[in-house]
C-alpha cells in the first residue's frame, strides 16, 4: 500500500487500513484498458454500477481486498469514494420583474428541458392540461413512474414548465409549453452520487435527439475540489454542447463573504447563475457563492432566488406497486416557497428554452453571450450582481 498511496484517495486510504467498513462504493480512474477493470471488478464478485468510456471511470462497490489488488494493476490510475453532490429553492416570473402576458408568444413550446433531480411528483401542474414529464428515469430505485421523495424536483420542475394550473394561471413556469426529461440522481435527503449523475448525463445524450433536450438543468453543487472528477463534468459538459444541449447550474449554497466559488459551477463550459434577494435593489443573497475564479467572470448573471413560490410534493408518495402505477391523491396545498440559487438556476433555464423556441439554431457561446448582453450590470460590474433583462433579451434588437 505505502509505494501506491498516490493511487489512491486519503480517505479511502484511512479506511481501507483502518478496517471501517467491509465494502466500498468507488470511483476507478483508468489510464487504458476499462474493458480490463470491468472484467476484475466481476471476477472478484464486486458490484460493477456503471462504466464511462468518455472519461475512463468505472464506478462499483467493492471489498477492501478487491480494492487493494486493483490499486496494482497498472491500468488503474486513481481510486476514490464515489462522492456525493448536493442539491442547492413570490412567483419566479414577479420575482425577477417579468410580466409575460398569457397569450405571450415566448412559451418554451416544444423545447426539452433535462432536469437531474429528486425526482419529479406528478403534479397536476405538469400533468394538466398536457402531460409534461416526457420521461422518467430512476437509477436509484428503478421505478419506472415519476415520483420525488424529497421534494426539490418537483418544485425546480414547476418553475421550468408548470402550467399554473391549480392557481388559475398565478404561479405557472417561465417556459410553460415545454417538456421534461427528468432523472432521479438525488435521494430523499437531497444528496446524489456523482455515478449516478454521470449515468444521467449518458442517459440524457442518447434520448437529446428523440425529445428535442436543448437544456439541462442541473440545480446542484460539488462542494469537494477534486480535479479529476471536475474535469469528467469538463467532459460531459463538452458533450452536452455537441448536442446543441445548454448546462445551467448555480452557483453554489456557500456563505458570499468572500470570492468562493468552486466545483462544477467554476467551470466555462456551462452557465453559472447566482442568486439575489427579492429586495427593491436586488442585493446579492447571502448563501450564493461568488467569484471571480481565476481570470473567469463567475457567476455569469443572476436572477432572484428567496421566498419564490412553485410546486409542492408527497414525499410520501409511492408511484409503483408491484410493477403497476399508482396514482396520487391531489394535494392538500399545491404551492410551497423555497430559498436558494437553485431557483435562479432554474429561471434561466427556463429563458434559455423560450429564447431557443424562438431561435432554434442558438448554439451554447450564442445563449451565453446574449444573456451577458441583455444583463442590467451593478454599480461595481460584479457578475454576482447582473440580473437579466428579459425584455431587453426578447426585443427585436437582439
Amino acid at each position: 500500500m505505502f509505494f501506491l498511496k498516490n493511487k489512491i484517495s486519503t480517505n479511502l486510504k484511512y479506511c481501507l487500513e483502518n478496517k471501517i467498513y467491509k465494502n466500498y462504493r468507488v470511483n476507478i480512474f483508468c489510464k487504458s484498458l476499462i474493458n480490463s477493470v470491468e472484467k476484475k471488478v466481476k471476477s472478484s464478485k464486486g458490484v460493477l454500477l456503471y462504466s464511462f468510456p468518455c472519461i475512463n471511470m468505472v464506478s462499483a462497490i467493492l471489498s477492501s481486498n478487491t480494492i487493494e489488488r486493483l490499486l496494482e494493476y497498472p491500468e488503474v490510475d486513481y481510486i476514490a469514494f464515489d462522492s456525493y453532490a448536493f442539491l442547492c429553492g413570490t412567483n419566479i416570473l414577479t420575482a425577477n420583474n417579468v410580466h409575460l402576458k398569457n397569450n405571450s408568444p415566448h412559451t418554451g413550446s416544444g423545447v426539452g428541458i433535462a432536469l437531474i433531480d429528486s425526482g419529479v411528483y406528478p403534479h397536476a401542474d405538469l400533468e394538466k392540461p398536457r402531460g409534461k414529464i416526457k420521461k422518467f428515469i430512476d437509477p436509484l430505485n428503478n421505478f419506472k413512474f415519476p415520483y420525488d421523495d424529497n421534494g426539490h424536483g418537483t418544485f425546480i420542475a414547476g418553475l421550468l414548465c408548470g402550467s399554473g394550473y391549480s392557481s388559475k394561471g398565478i404561479y405557472s413556469g417561465v417556459a410553460q409549453e415545454a417538456h421534461l426529461y427528468a432523472v432521479k440522481a438525488f435521494d430523499a435527503t437531497g444528496k446524489g452520487k456523482i455515478s449516478d449523475i454521470f449515468y444521467a448525463f449518458e442517459c440524457i445524450i442518447k434520448d437529446s435527439s428523440e425529445f428535442n433536450i436543448r437544456i439541462a438543468c442541473l440545480p446542484f453543487e460539488i462542494l469537494d475540489f477534486d480535479i479529476r472528477l471536475i474535469n469528467c463534468f469538463k467532459i460531459f459538459f463538452d458533450r452536452l454542447i455537441d448536442k446543441n444541449i445548454i448546462p445551467v447550474l448555480p452557483s453554489g449554497s456557500l456563505k458570499a463573504d468572500y470570492a468562493n466559488i468552486t466545483g462544477i459551477s467554476a467551470l466555462s463550459n456551462c452557465i453559472t447563475v447566482g442568486g439575489l434577494d427579492s429586495s427593491p435593489d436586488h442585493n446579492p443573497f447571502a448563501y450564493s457563492s461568488k467569484g471571480p475564479f481565476g481570470k473567469l467572470e463567475k457567476p455569469d448573471l443572476s436572477s432572484v432566488c428567496t421566498n419564490i413560490c412553485s410546486l409542492n410534493s408527497n414525499i410520501f408518495y409511492v408511484s409503483e406497486k408491484n410493477g403497476a402505477k399508482v396514482y396520487p391523491h391531489p394535494l392538500e396545498k399545491a404551492y410551497t416557497n423555497y430559498t436558494g440559487t437553485s431557483c435562479a438556476c432554474a429561471f434561466i433555464s427556463g429563458i434559455c428554452a423560450i429564447l431557443i423556441e424562438n431561435r432554434p439554431n442558438l448554439a451554447f457561446k450564442d445563449v451565453l453571450s446574449l444573456l451577458k448582453i441583455c444583463c442590467n450590470q451593478s454599480e461595481d460590474d460584479s457578475s454576482e450582481k447582473a440580473i437579466l433583462s428579459v425584455d431587453k433579451l426578447f426585443s427585436k434588437d437582439y
